[in-house]
């Protein structure tokens, strides 16, 4: 999380946010599915369970980068969202691609 091309995407978000000061960020954090077969064989029910630990778990991966962007940064939280989406919008096969945060920027000038 803390190399180089990583904290240069929060310096970007970053001077997204300056350049625009009545701009907000959504950050969407995802988890791969690696596992969902496994949890499909265990039945309905734990995998409904699973899938929520996975919204929340991705939630707090999309906090962690807020949390960045605060504490590196000194971004108002004010300006920050996170959401978590689990394991449903994969990127590809590739299940560490699929681990991540998306950041959406949204304009309110």
């Amino acid at each position: 999380l803390t190399d180089e091309a990583n904290l240069k995407n929060l310096e970007v978000i970053k001077k997204l946010l300056q350049v625009s000061p009545g701009s907000v960020i959504l950050l969407r954090g995802h988890v791969d599915s690696s596992k969902v077969e496994e949890f499909r064989r265990q039945g309905d029910n734990y995998l409904r369970q699973m899938a929520m630990r996975a919204i929340e778990f991705s939630k707090q991966r999309a906090a962690e980068i807020k949390r960045l962007l605060i504490e590196r940064n000194g971004i108002d939280a004010a300006r920050l969202d996170i959401i978590g989406r689990g394991w449903e919008e994969p990127l590809g096969l590739d299940q560490e691609q699929n681990r991540r945060v998306e950041a959406q920027w949204f304009t309110l000038e």
